[in-house]
């Protein structure tokens, strides 16, 4: 036995270096394998986004294409060509072969089309395949038409069960169709490429096309786009992709019979470490992006280090083993070895420092009681900590409290394996967090039982916070695309609901009249117009949440207009209410709406007031300069950085919780008592500081109140003067003259002709328009003015003031709308009406506007 111990102990030591050896080796391998993993799977979705964002680009020239097919009956082969060799002068054109015009043709207009096309420079123009059929859609113009170009010229592409399918599939859909893998007709014969055609529908201009019906009724032809699938690669890659081999299959199946492009090296077989697909979906057409890996691939991403630890190991080992036998069997040698032994074992332990010491990963050792026992620099510089700060204290100390179940768990798994890393936060010595990925593996004396564990940590505290900032900044996405939902919702209710409340309060107003003798009757009337009114009031604040009612923006200082609000708001809250002003004297100029600026304030500081317990506390307005930065401006939304006014307005009430902040702003919500409020203050504020370019922000604890922070960007100073509303002129009455009213909507028609009638005029109404424009036709000298509706089927009320102007240019005419935009007034006054009226006003208005416009005064 105790000859055999030398060689029990030396096999011991190089097995433990060996078990060292071959642990690190694995762990690199693992990196190494992880690495190549991911560095495959990034060009593998950089070939598809690649794809997906040339076919886009693509589309886009083709639409362009489509407007200018779309946009005049009139293009000529010239114009085409003109346009096209323009398109093809820019970038992200390789691949495309030509654009192509083909009509849609019944077979009875097939030989006038022929005739026509040879009469407009194309003498040797004709259908071909030659026969008759059902419909022909022949390719009539092509550019660039030289070259091969030139034999593609009356190829009749319907005839193509392919290419009809994408055909039909592109007038059914009213969008962009990909067809089936082609022979392109202008490939040569010798090397042929496949490819592939990128078509849009043309339909009648002017015309409904909501429903695959319509499409069909009024398509007037088609648009397309050659491409070849291989100049379509090499535009993304040049010859090949560097290190992967791809394959583009049409559709799901991956045989020969749909392969359209492969990069693959011929005749040499193909050992694919790594192979993937991806499913592309391009214009309603799918197909698949088929990638394998190359030996350059590898060659090009793969480190060796593996090797050289493994090599290194094994000589160590072997070494310590051999110097520890030679130690333990020769005393006589053992002085003479020993100098050799220490200087090998010191480099040994040099290059082994110099690899943890040097490791891009923090390391540290724990003995059985898991207490620090070693941490290499890394780790020491992660933490903020020092050597002695470290060591021979528990490693749990300097884990997160939250994380500890997780390194507990961890810690607790007798493997020497290396575990699966697990994230989690250690605590530095600032009392920051600092999130790691931790693998963890148990280390075992020579009698099997555990002296501790190795643990190998990356900082991975970077990605965390780049993985927080994306999700919140999706969160504010979706946050920001449901107020925009929801607010072109309200507005598209709101406009419909104005021509309801002009129909209600004008009925309403003339019933009063009739009934002048009957209390009772007058009594539920009233209540009706009071009802009307508040609905139409209700209206208003829609429309101002959803940034539809138009506004003029001046350049004007804010604490003028904030003062004569705060004049307004000391009338209307309680004396129990104590109101609190902190308002710079800088002087803050802004492009505002002075009324809507108000109504922010009275809409605030009223909502301040009904969250003061018992309405008692206290209310504190605030305005002074702010300058917000990238990062501010960024976690508000949708605002510039930058010098902004900052107007705020805290109470001291109940406060909110998270849940009601986060629904704040959405309209009809509430958390008051039904009959107390509709939900609609907030959203309102919201909509106006959005439409102002500006940014708000609610800070809220339950129990201490909140506060509303508004930002709004300043401006340099401007001419000109705030605009002042018009009030309601006096009633005037006719003299008799003949006015045309136009609406598709009867109840407005009875209700119109009744009030007109009473104010003085002969009245003919009409609810179509164009038996309005016959009627015009037929006695020109008839009417002295026209009303119209503005939204109608058939005829809006500005293409029937454009036909009346035009048939009858003294005729003057007046439009009546339940949105009046800006954009509508320009329209207007382009057009020569003469006036411009809310139709929710009608019963106040319309009699004063008639009579304006018949006298010759403004009246808008």
């Amino acid at each position: 036995m105790k000859r055999a111990f030398p060689l029990l102990l030396a096999l011991a030591v190089g097995s433990a270096s060996l078990a060292i050896t071959a642990w690190l080796w694995h762990h690199e391998r693992q990196t190494e394998e992880a690495n190549l993993r991911a560095s495959f799977n990034a060009g593998l979705h950089q070939t598809a986004d690649r794809i997906e964002q040339r076919m886009a680009s693509y589309e886009q020239m083709l639409r362009g294409l489509q407007g200018l097919m779309a946009s005049t009956q009139a293009v000529d082969r010239q114009g085409f060509d003109i346009y096209v060799d323009t398109q093809l002068a820019g970038t992200d054109v390789t691949g495309l072969q030509a654009f192509a015009y083909g009509p849609w043709l019944p077979i009875d207009r097939a030989a006038a089309h022929v005739a026509a096309q040879r009469a407009d420079h194309a003498p040797g123009y004709s259908i071909n395949p030659s026969g008759e059929r059902e419909a022909y859609v022949p390719v009539t113009y092509i550019s660039p038409g030289g070259g091969r170009s030139a034999k593609a010229l009356g190829y009749d592409v319907y005839q193509d069960p392919v290419r009809r399918a994408a055909l039909l599939k592109a007038r059914d859909s009213g969008h962009a169709a990909l067809s089936a893998r082609i022979r392109l007709v202008t490939e040569p014969d010798q090397q042929p490429q496949y490819g592939f055609l990128l078509v849009l529908p043309l339909y009648v201009r002017g015309q409904a096309i909501n429903n695959i019906d319509l499409r069909r009724q009024h398509l007037v032809g088609w648009v397309w786009a050659g491409i070849r699938a291989g100049d379509l690669m090499s535009s993304l890659y040049g010859e090949d992709t560097p290190g992967l081999a791809v394959r583009i299959h049409d559709g799901v199946d991956l045989g020969e019979g749909t392969l359209m492009y492969s990069s693959e090296p011929r005749n040499e077989p193909v050992r694919a470490r790594f192979e993937a697909q991806e499913y592309l979906g391009l214009a309603g057409h799918a197909w698949t992006v088929s990638v394998r890996s190359l030996p350059a691939f590898e060659q090009q991403h793969r480190q060796n280090a593996a090797g050289i630890i493994l090599i290194a190991g094994l000589g160590v080992s072997l070494l310590l083993a051999c110097l520890t036998y030679l130690l333990m069997t020769n005393s006589a040698r053992a002085h003479g070895m020993a100098t050799a032994m220490t200087r090998e074992l010191r480099n040994s332990e040099v290059r082994y420092r110099r690899i943890v010491e040097t490791a891009n990963e923090g390391i540290w050792l724990i003995d059985a009681n898991e207490r620090i026992s070693f941490a290499n620099p890394k780790m020491l510089g992660m933490l903020g900590y020092t050597e002695a700060d470290l060591l021979a204290r528990p490693l749990l100390d300097f884990v997160s409290e939250q994380d500890r179940p997780i390194a507990r768990a961890a810690l607790d798994r007798r493997e020497a394996a290396q575990h699966e890393p697990h994230d989690l936060r250690f605590r530095r010595l600032n009392g920051t967090d600092l999130w790691v990925a931790m693998s963890v593996a148990a280390i075992f004396d020579a009698e099997g039982q555990h002296a501790g564990a190795l643990g190998m940590v990356t900082d991975i505290t970077e990605r965390k916070q780049a993985e927080t900032k994306r999700l919140a900044l999706e969160a504010q996405l979706r946050e920001s695309q449901k107020m925009e939902a929801i607010g072109t919702l309200a507005g598209g209710i709101a406009h419909d609901f104005n021509n309801i409340l002009a129909a209600i309060l004008g009925n309403a107003s003339l019933a009063r009249q009739h009934a002048v003798k009957n209390p009772e009757m007058q009594a539920s009337l009233t209540q009706i117009e009071m009802a009307g009114v508040r609905g139409r009031s209700l209206v208003q604040k829609i429309l101002a949440f959803s940034r539809m009612q138009p506004h003029v923006l001046i350049s004007q200082p804010m604490r003028p207009m904030v003062e004569e609000a705060i004049g307004l708001l000391r009338s209307t809250l309680p004396a129990s209410a104590e109101l609190d002003l902190k308002l710079s004297d800088t002087p803050l100029l802004v492009g505002a709406d002075a009324t809507q600026i108000q109504q922010i304030l009275m809409n605030l500081c009223t909502n301040a007031w009904h969250a003061l317990q018992g309405g008692a506390g206290r209310i504190t307005i605030g305005l002074d300069a702010a300058e917000l930065s990238a990062e501010a401006a960024q976690a508000l939304g949708d605002v510039k950085p930058g010098p902004h006014a900052h107007l705020w307005v805290s109470d001291t009430g109940c406060g909110m919780d998270e849940a009601t902040q986060a629904r704040v702003f959405e309209p009809f919500f509430t958390t008051k008592s039904v009959g107390q409020g509709t939900g609609l203050g907030l959203s309102v504020v919201h909509g106006i500081v959005t439409a102002h370019r500006g940014a708000i922000a609610v800070d809220s604890t339950p129990g201490r109140g909140s506060s509303f922070n508004l930002y709004f960007p300043l401006t340099m100073p401007q001419g000109g003067s705030t605009p002042i509303p018009a009030g309601t002129s006096r009633t005037a009455r006719g003299q008799g003259q003949h006015v045309l009213y136009v609406d598709d909507d009867p109840a407005m028609l009875i209700m119109v002709e009744s009030l007109l009638q009473a104010a003085g005029y002969r009245v003919t109404t009409s609810e179509h328009p164009r038996e309005a424009l016959e009627l015009v036709r037929a006695q020109p000298g008839e009417f002295a003015l026209v009303v119209t509706d503005f939204n109608m089927p058939e005829l809006t009320g500005m293409d029937l003031a454009h036909e009346l102007i035009r048939l009858a240019p003294a005729l003057p005419v007046v439009i009546s709308s339940g949105y009046v935009s800006d954009e509508m007034r320009e329209a207007v006054q382009r057009a020569g009406v003469r006036g411009l009226m809310q139709k929710e006003y009608t019963m106040e208005q319309l009699s004063t506007i008639v009579h304006s416009v018949l006298t010759g005064s403004v009246a808008e």
